[in-house]
């Protein structure tokens, strides 16, 4: 009887361990976008300020219309019943797991769920995780456009999301002229765009893939007279494993001079020896 019951205890040991070892592991990935979807959970249940004041990283911006500590500009907003509502449509992570960011598209409802929607737009935030291993935003930045583009769709990520070898040479002010500073910015970015860049834009749907990109912003050059001046001021960040990003403002001055201001938010991956543009995104600053 003994020697059976120790038997017992050992099959039943194995079929413990192997149970243990065959549990599905989230990946840094997975987490990153779950993270993102009980954010907007958050805002749904508990009203947009409240989700954005936990999730939001504690030196986490927003834009508004310049940028701003995001805890201290919900902290002082009045509580409201208005709901923004979002859902991630693509999503990459850094090859150290220690950064990402997701974007998709957004709407408002200004007397809450049950209200119909009266702003559309897309979004994107920009994700680092914490000494506790959770994910918060460190820069959350949208744009505006005309129909809602909010899909319930699963998300997608690029193929090479979480892999990578790091690097420590960060982009650079050199490399940053070389695309604000050329007379075309278009032609500027070329060069940068990743294959499968997404540009945002307000007054536009995503521009999605490096020809498309392109395409839109030629079109989108005749804001950028030749008699105009251009100038930007940006801040970069450190580098996690093979992203880091990039923001600031961008400045155009006219011929009259008058001065039309943008915030900017880039994402940047290491990929073939060269830095990429893999997210794009221009918030109009308002006059």
């Amino acid at each position: 009887m003994k020697t059976a019951s120790v038997v017992a205890i050992v099959v039943l040991m194995c079929l413990t361990v192997h149970a243990q070892r065959t549990l599905p592991v989230k990946s840094d990935l997975q987490r990153l976008v779950e993270t993102e979807k009980e954010f907007a959970r958050a805002a749904s249940e508990k009203g947009t300020k409240a989700a954005f004041l936990s999730f939001l990283a504690d030196d986490g911006i927003v834009f508004n219309p310049t940028e701003i500590n995001g805890k201290l500009y919900w902290k002082n907003r009045p509580d409201s019943p208005a709901l923004l509502s979002w859902n991630p449509v693509w999503a990459d992570i850094s090859s150290n797991g220690n950064f990402g960011y997701t974007t998709g598209g957004w709407e408002f409802r200004p007397k809450g769920k049950n209200d119909k929607p009266t702003g559309f737009g897309e979004y994107a935030t920009i994700w680092e995780k914490q000494a506790s291993g959770e994910y918060r935003a460190l820069l959350d930045i949208g744009i505006s456009h005309s129909s809602s583009n909010l899909s319930k769709a699963g998300w997608r990520s690029p193929s090479d999301a979480g892999l990578g070898q790091s690097h420590d040479k960060p982009v650079d002010e050199e490399i940053l002229n070389n695309i604000f500073s050329n007379k075309s910015m278009a032609n500027g970015y070329f060069n940068y765009l990743a294959d499968d860049a997404i540009l945002l834009r307000d007054g536009n749907l995503p521009f999605s893939g490096r020809k498309a990109a392109f395409l839109g912003m030629e079109r989108m050059e005749k804001e950028f007279p030749d008699s105009s001046f251009l100038k930007f001021s940006a801040n970069t960040s450190k580098i996690y494993g093979n992203m880091m990003y990039v923001w600031g403002v961008y400045s155009l001055t006219h011929k009259d001079k008058s001065v039309t201001r943008w915030n900017f938010a880039q994402v940047w991956k290491r990929r073939a020896g060269k830095w990429q543009i893999v997210l794009d995104v221009f918030n109009k600053i308002g006059e």
